[in-house]
């Protein structure tokens, strides 16, 4: 077994690690074939990060002979007992499965922190970048998901210009001429190694695609909505109808996106446009989004506990409304129990669903103005699809009220 240490290049396209650097290592393996049982392993390689010399490098285990393969096993896991954090590609279906089977066949014993990253099965600790990648096929139009094609449409190049398959014949080429002519060979191992050299090197130009995951998630992996990453909003109105909304991103994309997701029912409201639109741009984002000046109504979800009043045309709660009139009043219906604000409205991309949210009488009471807890909050018609955001008075700089309105839209940009 050999094992050769060399340092990887600082990537073209940089990412924000939501993990600590020094905690992350990545992962890719060479074999002659699929099955563990009836192929062998002749590479592993391991990249991580050196935080004194704030460097990535990269540790591979080379089988020089048929007979490493046990020792190769061994040490590389006494090495990534080290990290908590695995990234790799494809991974999850390959890497690892073939690694864990290897060792049940030289009966060698796993730690039990690499445990924790070779079995885990919720994305926390083991990073597949493929699935990841995949899930963002139809939002950044990739024809394919292969570690080829992304790195095409990344527009990056490899040095290597063979496939794993091709390998698997330069390494058998490899071991016959190992010893009868030793500089050849030299050249072969040169070879082998550079495939997995760089694919472990755009394992990490691969990450940058990461940050359209987290800006297009719904759940607390969006920096864009944590406060560890402040971020500052700015929001203009080029005209009476349109907003535009500027805000920074906690790490650059690597490409320029553009996308457009359209409104439900649209065409009952006389909104500029259908659709709401975003531009990623380095490390800004911009939303063009149409705007609504009028009245809409909340409708109160229990509304049992509501009379309507025909005269005023709104409901009250029956613990006031006992007072008024019984010929001005009526047990309020479904859709009749609301109240009305009139102001400049933010249409949602969801559909109506059940309400949630601040409750009707702090609404009534005029409290908790910028309204921040309070998505798809109102709407035109009981029956409306399209629901509304009421925009606050501070809305050019309301990081807080711009952070709830982020957190419902954008993963309905995600298409696919």
């Amino acid at each position: 077994m050999k094992k050769i240490i060399t340092d990887i290049p600082a990537p073209i396209y940089s990412y924000l690690f939501p993990e600590p650097k020094e905690d992350i290592a990545f992962l890719d393996i060479e074999t002659t074939g699929l099955s563990a049982n009836a192929s062998s392993l002749y590479l592993i390689g391991l990249m991580y990060f050196e935080g004194k010399k704030k460097k990535w490098s990269l540790c591979q285990w080379f089988a020089d002979n048929y007979h490493s393969e046990k020792e190769m096993l061994q040490d590389f896991l006494s090495d990534l007992s080290s990290y908590r954090y695995l990234y790799h590609f494809n991974g999850k279906t390959f890497d690892i499965p073939y690694l864990m089977k290897k060792c049940t066949r030289h009966a060698v014993s796993i730690p039990e922190s690499c445990k924790t990253l070779l079995s885990d099965t919720t994305g926390c600790f083991s990073i597949d970048l493929l699935s990841k990648i995949r899930s963002l096929r139809h939002t950044l139009l990739l024809e394919k998901c292969n570690q080829t094609s992304v790195e095409r449409w990344l527009d990056l190049k490899r040095t290597d210009i063979f496939s794993g398959k091709d390998l698997i014949s330069v390494y058998s080429e490899y071991m016959q001429k190992k010893l009868l002519e030793p500089e050849n060979a030299s050249k072969l191992e040169q070879v082998l190694l550079l495939h997995n050299h760089d694919d472990i090197a755009m394992m990490l130009e691969l990450c940058s695609i990461l940050t359209y995951d987290e800006y297009f998630s719904d759940t607390c992996r969006n920096r864009l909505l944590s406060d560890r990453y402040p971020q500052t909003f700015n929001a203009v109105m080029p005209d009476d109808h349109t907003l535009q909304l500027d805000f920074s991103l906690p790490s650059m994309v690597p490409k320029e996106l553009f996308l457009t997701a359209c409104y439900p029912d649209a065409d009952r409201y006389p909104l500029s446009q259908p659709n709401a639109q975003i531009t990623l741009k380095n490390t800004t984002a911009t939303l063009l989004l149409p705007i609504y000046h009028g009245t809409l109504k909340y409708f109160i979800p229990n509304y049992k506990e509501y009379y309507y009043l025909p005269e005023e045309d709104t409901a009250m709660h029956k613990s006031v409304g006992q007072f008024v009139d019984k010929t001005q009043r009526r047990q309020a219906t479904a859709s009749t129990c609301y109240l009305k604000k009139t102001g400049v409205f933010l249409p949602s991309l969801s559909k109506k669903k059940k309400k949630t949210g601040i409750s009707p009488e702090k609404i009534s009471a005029g409290q908790n103005q910028t309204e921040e807890a309070l998505p798809e909050l109102f709407t035109k018609d009981y029956k409306d699809s399209l629901t509304f955001y009421r925009l606050p008075k501070d809305f050019q700089t309301n990081a807080a009220f711009w952070r709830t309105y982020l957190s419902s839209q954008l993963p309905l940009f995600r298409q696919g």
